[in-house]
């Protein structure tokens, strides 16, 4: 997409992790089922995606009869591949997910097999005229079990990955970007983190322009960051951002005073606190100095035994966008990240990343929150996008759909 412009509906994907598939069946089952229904519930005849393929899946679709098939397919379901997921390697919704969703990490030759794969299907499946793809991934790894020998072999195979992206890129002339998520508890956590990594690579690897950021607003929400200061000392420090997840983590305010309504606010809490994902807890004191828990559990038993210590907490629970209160006045989202990341897509003419919704957390909601149905979930992730859109209408971001334009990777 040009600069002055910016996106058009269809532009505007969501990321199917929110959909449980496990090989590559499934994957097609998803896009049958879900993907069109969400499409067809915004009225539109193609629609971006940031779909996630599992690590079996995209092994079988390296077999050339079954790549075909899955292009056919894409082709006729209206799905216009330009970005992919290449954060969760495996299972993503049986069982407990938690910390195992950083592995097989950086460290790790099973991630680089699974990253040039998913390179190569997205190179084949870019639409035609679109010649840039971006891929997420992990921040490396889990930072409580990272260590110098794995940063070392981390950044050893990244090198290899970049140096294979440039491959492909002069082989097809499609140029495929992966882009290293920020996350709480990560080795990348923070943006001052993010700067101090790119800078090493763009001093040390000839292909570093094969890697950029992917900015995730409730990551960086839940790490007390200014999302519009974050992306401008992004820009700054000449980091680049090839994707944003627009997401919306959970915000508890407690009670200082009030020791019953206290209980009662930590007490519903807890109905966040799901065995499947991990949901990192930070919380800031006067000094704005952070604390944080690897958990929510953990986060609630410190709140309950230390009154008035924490007078905020951010929890990393990927909530609806449109969410502004969920059972108690007390819990909210991080709309205002939201905006201050619309704000600065405003204000930047020239900055023109993917943007994606990623609400995977609908099946693990609360009861009194989570749609029954599977009709109900795809309408909320529609009602998701229309959210968007209108936040872009506002800032005269939103465009006709044109069939050329793409968004720009970086």
């Amino acid at each position: 997409m040009s600069a002055g412009t910016g996106w058009a509906a269809a532009q505007v994907g969501y990321c199917s992790n929110v959909h449980p598939t496990r090989d590559l069946a499934g994957l097609r089952s998803s896009i049958e089922r879900h993907f069109q229904g969400v499409r067809t519930l915004r009225g539109l005849d193609e629609q971006d995606s940031g779909l996630w393929i599992s690590a079996l899946a995209a092994t079988e679709l390296q077999q050339p009869s079954a790549r075909t098939e899955f292009l056919d397919l894409l082709q006729r379901s209206g799905l216009r591949l330009t970005s992919l997921n290449g954060f969760p390697y495996g299972q993503f919704h049986q069982g407990a997910v938690k910390a195992e969703v950083y592995l097989p990490s950086w460290a790790e030759p099973e991630r680089l097999a699974y990253s040039l794969n998913l390179a190569r299907i997205l190179a084949d499946a870019l639409p035609s005229g679109c010649h840039q793809g971006v891929i997420s991934t992990v921040p490396l790894g889990y930072a409580a079990s990272w260590s110098p020998q794995l940063q070392q072999q981390a950044e050893h195979l990244l090198r290899q990955l970049t140096a294979s992206l440039a491959s492909l890129h002069r082989e097809t002339g499609k140029k495929i970007v992966f882009c290293l998520e920020m996350e709480p508890d990560c080795v990348l956590e923070n943006t001052d983190q993010a700067i101090a990594f790119f800078h090493r690579c763009q001093a040390s690897d000839p292909h570093h322009d094969y890697l950029a950021l992917c900015f995730d607003v409730c990551h960086q929400a839940v790490v007390f960051e200014h999302c519009y200061q974050s992306l401008e000392k992004l820009r700054q420090a000449r980091v680049p951002v090839g994707k944003i997840q627009l997401s919306n983590a959970l915000i508890c305010r407690l009670p200082a005073q009030d020791h019953n309504r206290r209980d009662h606010v930590l007490k519903t809490l807890s109905d966040f606190a799901e065995t499947t994902y991990l949901h990192q807890v930070k919380a800031r004191d006067a000094q704005a100095r952070l604390s944080g828990w690897a958990d929510l559990p953990a986060a609630l038993d410190d709140c309950a035994n230390n009154l008035g210590q924490y007078p905020e907490l951010r929890i990393h629970f990927h909530i609806p966008l449109f969410s502004e209160h969920l059972l108690l006045p007390e819990l909210s989202g991080s709309q205002i990240a939201l905006s201050q990341t619309f704000d600065f897509l405003a204000d930047h003419e020239d900055f023109r990343p993917v943007l994606e919704v990623e609400t995977y957390s609908w099946g693990v909601l609360p009861a009194q929150l989570r749609p029954n149905t599977e009709h109900a979930q795809l309408q909320g992730i529609a009602a998701e996008l229309h959210w968007v859109e209108e936040q872009l209408r506002q800032r005269q971001l939103l465009q006709p759909q044109t069939r050329e334009a793409y968004a720009d990777a970086l």
